[in-house]
């Protein structure tokens, strides 16, 4: 694996761990090259008091900032904040100590808002980021206008997600959509949507079987890509009817109507819900949320949303359950994939039971 590095001046607490991180994959066969020559990520060394953001040629190239902090005050909100201008998929915060030595702990912050402390040791930072780093993302959407005219403003299974979105809502599941455009300049904005498609960030997600003889036999509808799931509205901008997904080009089949938002993405999580939904037929619904259940069965990497590496592993997973068609599996440090016949039977199974808590773990 190549990377890059992009240096922000000098400071020492930060530059001492990079220097570290940088030893760790030189010593695992890893190599640091220019940034247009096939890298898998860029070392972004950054400063938390002026981020500056990380840019990559394509979503293929991951962004790993590394600032330093003077304390731990409010680190979380800190930390995701940074996060969001570096424009990056991890953030790696060290902080000194009041002595000004370093400290022995660094704090891991991902776009999924998880949020955990490791050792500085360089090994266990390295084992961190490897699947992160190393994995890929399937999140580019391929549009057809081939929507049938019956769909294009509603069906039943739409409604039964406009009402279901709201019912998180007041479950308390759906942290409030992140605000870009308050934190990003223009720019930055026009690049996060080149890159990803992305134009606001927001948690959790509902998808549910449709089928549409015309369009194939593993059709569904799914909220679209940072949206509010409390106020879905539109067919072909808030949610989406998937046909497919092509696993080599990366790519969600979507069917539209010819009036369809040309902004309009499904979710990221899409790979993993197809994937799903095509391994398990008796699955009608599935739903995904910031929030956790007791004695769930969890993921052991904390791979990226809309990567095929978290999709694998969620149906992995799902096999190890009783019931695939019927659970709720743990995405490691971000929330829950739940699975059933319906949204009915899911909401029926998860009320008084949610945990708004998601528990976080190195």
């Amino acid at each position: 694996m190549n990377f890059a590095i992009a240096k922000d001046g000098i400071l020492a607490s930060r530059d001492a761990v990079a220097d570290k991180i940088i030893e760790a994959f030189l010593h695992h066969g890893h190599k640091i090259s220019q940034a247009n020559n096939g890298i898998s990520f860029i070392l972004n060394l950054t400063d938390i008091a002026s981020p500056r953001a990380g840019r990559r040629r394509s979503q293929s190239v991951f962004i790993v900032s590394l600032v330093s902090a003077d304390s731990r005050e409010n680190i979380r909100k800190v930390c995701y904040a940074t996060l969001v201008r570096t424009l990056s998929n991890l953030l790696i915060c060290t902080v000194s100590n009041s002595n000004g030595q370093d400290s022995s702990e660094v704090y891991f912050t991902t776009p999924e808002a998880g949020f955990y402390v490791l050792t500085a040791d360089p090994e266990e930072i390295y084992e961190r980021m490897l699947p992160i780093v190393g994995s890929h993302y399937a999140i580019e959407n391929r549009f057809s206008m081939d929507l049938p005219e019956r769909l294009w403003t509603m069906s039943s299974v739409v409604q039964k997600i406009r009402q279901y979105g709201k019912e998180l809502d007041t479950l308390g599941v759906l942290p409030l959509p992140f605000p870009l455009k308050e934190v990003l300049t223009e720019d930055d904005m026009r690049h996060l949507y080149k890159i990803y498609g992305i134009t606001g960030l927001s948690y959790g997600n509902l998808s549910a079987r449709e089928r549409v003889e015309e369009l194939g036999n593993t059709t569904f509808w799914m909220t679209g890509r940072g949206v509010d799931k409390a106020n879905i509205s539109r067919v072909g901008k808030d949610v989406l009817l998937v046909k497919g997904f092509d696993y080599e080009s990366g790519e969600a089949l979507i069917s539209v109507p010819r009036d369809f938002d040309q902004k309009a993405r499904v979710s990221v999580d899409a790979v993993e819900h197809e994937l799903i939904y095509r391994t398990f037929p008796d699955v009608g619904a599935i739903v995904h949320v910031h929030a956790w259940l007791e004695n769930v069965l969890c993921t052991r990497q904390n791979y990226p949303c809309g990567t095929r590496e978290l999709a694998q592993e969620v149906v992995a997973l799902l096999r190890q359950t009783n019931c695939p068609e019927r659970t709720a599996v743990g995405l490691k440090n971000h929330g829950l994939t739940i699975t059933g016949p319906t949204l009915d039977d899911i909401f029926e199974r998860i009320r008084g039971k949610l945990m708004t808590e998601v528990p976080m773990f190195a």
